[in-house]
């Protein structure tokens, strides 16, 4: 076989394994709550989420200097199932040299998949290294390169949180009430944000970036996704009110692919995403179809359709770094 083709059937293996397709990429099937009210159609909702998050002292006194920070929330999109070989294939040597250095100005602090992939509590530079697994990448790579030519002079900080394969509807949130991931979030959240300011920050955050909703195309799910999200930023916004900007928290929500793994609701989907954005001045929305993002180039001949390629996988950060560079200038 040749040695190409054998690299990308294993990084095909590991997507698939490492980014929620052992699940179906839309939540478990083994524990279920029926109670009686129709919300549940047989999916484990107790995750038992390890919410030990370490804090290791990185950063240096702040001095009273404002830090913008931004939240990278969601499913596998946002986790970074996408390889940086294929990268670099694009877009060559040079180009990716570039992201392979990281930004130096442009911190991350990320949980991904509960514990499965850390920065361990540190304060490290976006680079290559913050997908899913080794060799993966998320969209934390074109946000930070935008940011990063957009304020110069200034820090700015990511705090990555994503779960691979879980859904609004029974994991982030549960009968509209806050669930297991949410709560773990949170916390992960509060920890840095009160590191950051022990360490003489002035940290606000300032906007989420949610990439979400594919687990959530089963016509069931997705019939509760609106009230969802509109809960969902709700008790965002409540809760983080501590640390926000003054003008608030603004909520920037990708639409999902067309893939085959998003039928049969991705359209239901998209639209309550775009019906939530027309609430407020504070909620924005990007189309990834309108936009032109594929899934099914990436590894030719097998692609994984669960995932963004490599190459719209940059973009799609650099579409959330546009919208927060616009919000703050």
């Amino acid at each position: 076989m040749n040695k190409r083709i054998l690299i990308a059937v294993i990084i095909a293996a590991v997507i698939l394994t490492s980014c929620g397709f052992v699940n179906n990429l839309f939540g478990t099937t083994s524990t279920t709550h029926p109670d009686g009210d129709g919300f549940f159609e047989g999916v484990q909702v107790d995750l038992n989420m390890n919410t030990y998050y370490p804090v290791v002292d990185c950063l240096p006194d702040g001095e009273g200097k404002p830090l913008k920070v931004v939240l990278l929330l969601g499913q596998s999109n946002a986790s970074g199932c996408s390889a940086g070989l294929f990268l670099k294939d694009n877009i060559g040597d040079e180009e990716y040299e570039k992201y392979a250095a990281g930004f130096d100005n442009v911190l991350i602090n990320y949980c991904i998949d509960d514990h499965n992939s850390t920065s361990g509590g540190e304060f490290v530079r976006v680079d290559m290294t913050c997908g899913a697994y080794g060799g993966a990448f998320g969209p934390e790579v074109g946000m930070a390169e935008v940011l990063s030519e957009a304020f110069p002079d200034e820090q700015v900080v990511i705090l990555k949180y994503t779960m691979s394969g879980y859904s609004l509807n029974y994991h982030w949130l549960l009968k509209y009430e806050r669930g297991d991931i949410y709560e773990a979030f949170l916390k992960f959240v509060n920890t840095y944000m009160d590191y950051l300011l022990s360490k003489n920050y002035e940290a606000r955050i300032g906007a989420v970036c949610w990439m979400q909703g594919e687990s959530d195309t089963t016509e069931f799910k997705a019939s509760r996704y609106y009230e969802n999200q509109v809960r969902f930023a709700e008790y965002l916004r409540e809760d983080l009110q501590p640390y926000a900007e003054e003008k608030g928290i603004y909520f920037i929500d990708a639409g999902i692919s067309n893939s085959p793994y998003c039928e049969p609701a991705y359209p239901e989907i998209n639209e309550a995403k775009k019906r939530f954005s027309e609430l407020s001045d504070m909620n924005l929305y990007f189309s990834t179809i309108d936009l032109g993002f594929t899934v099914h180039k990436e590894p030719a001949g097998n692609p994984d359709l669960g995932h963004y390629d490599s190459v719209c996988e940059l973009q799609l950060g650099r579409e959330f770094g546009k919208r927060i560079v616009d919000i703050y200038k």
